[in-house]
């Protein structure tokens, strides 16, 4: 039994559209035989007669019309579908998928913003995570490129430091509690600490078990921005990422004098080794290795 295909309604509307099965096989460089053997299966399909000759000319019976204007539908379709699939390959050629932890945000804006201009047909797909958040899609291959201060453990990257992090404990502009100290004299105070999936609460956590030190009065707080209006509030102390600190100027904190701080560790670009690497993706990385003093915030 004869199935309906693109190519018979294709041949079909070709032969309306020219008016005759001649016309139809030239312009589609068929022979006509196959032309006519393409409409009697279309016939045979529906089991009713789609197009009738008067006096020559052919005509569509009411069946004829249905299936001629289901054509014509198709094949719009198929015209908005290629155009839909071309749009994609462009933005496919020109985007780059770039992924950065939440406290990268305050440096990758004036990286990315010299990059665009010098490639105004770049197409860059940001998003921001924490570092857990960020760490799953770099596990799902979801983007180009990947930037850290704390590079996950896994087996499958290219990790190339950039630029130093410097991580701080400030308190508030009247904080009038033990300085010039040991981070030990401050674990009374209230820190107020990233969740778990931050690289900074990381550091935070690694560097007391390393020395010993209980942190007995912990908040957790959602975001860097908000920690530090609560910190300039006088709500507790915090580690806080130099980049955080050069970016809000509406909070007024102050740096503390603690030993081992400010702890420096690196900003880093992660890639996948088997995700094959665009030319627009290399740009970037070179653009960061030599332009990364351009959001220098030390």
């Amino acid at each position: 039994m004869n199935s309906l295909t693109f190519r018979l309604l294709e041949v079909f509307k070709q032969v309306i559209e020219t008016g005759s099965i001649t016309a139809a096989s030239a312009a589609l460089k068929l022979s006509q035989p196959t032309v006519s053997l393409q409409l009697k299966k279309l016939s045979e399909i529906y089991n009713m007669t789609l197009l009738e000759t008067h006096h020559g000319t052919l005509r569509l019976t009411e069946a004829g019309t249905a299936v001629y204007n289901c054509a014509n539908e198709i094949m719009q379709s198929q015209k908005v579908l290629e155009s839909h699939i071309d749009s994609l390959k462009m933005q496919q050629t020109s985007a780059f998928k770039l992924a950065v932890v939440s406290t990268a945000k305050y440096l990758i804006t004036p990286i990315l913003k010299p990059f665009c201009l010098e490639n105004p047909g770049v197409n860059v797909q940001l998003k921001v995570g924490n570092t857990e958040q960020i760490t799953q899609r770099l596990a799902e291959n979801k983007d180009d490129l990947y930037i850290f201060s704390s590079v996950p453990e896994l087996n499958n990257i290219t990790s190339t430091p950039f630029m130093d992090n410097q991580l701080k404990l400030v308190g508030p502009m009247d904080y009038n509690g033990p300085n010039h100290c040991h981070l030990s004299e401050l674990k009374e105070q209230k820190f107020l600490v990233r969740e778990k999936g931050s690289a900074t609460h990381k550091v935070l956590v690694d560097y007391c078990v390393q020395n010993n030190i209980t942190l007995s009065n912990i908040m957790l707080i959602e975001s860097n921005e908000a920690i530090q209006l609560a910190v300039s509030s006088g709500l507790g102390v915090a580690v806080l990422s130099q980049a955080t600190l050069s970016q809000q100027t509406n909070a007024m904190v102050k740096e503390l004098n603690i030993v081992d701080f400010p702890i420096v560790n690196q900003w880093h670009s992660v890639t996948l080794k088997n995700r094959p690497q665009s030319d627009i993706s290399n740009k970037f990385t070179y653009h960061l290795l030599n332009h990364g003093q351009l959001a220098s915030v030390s």
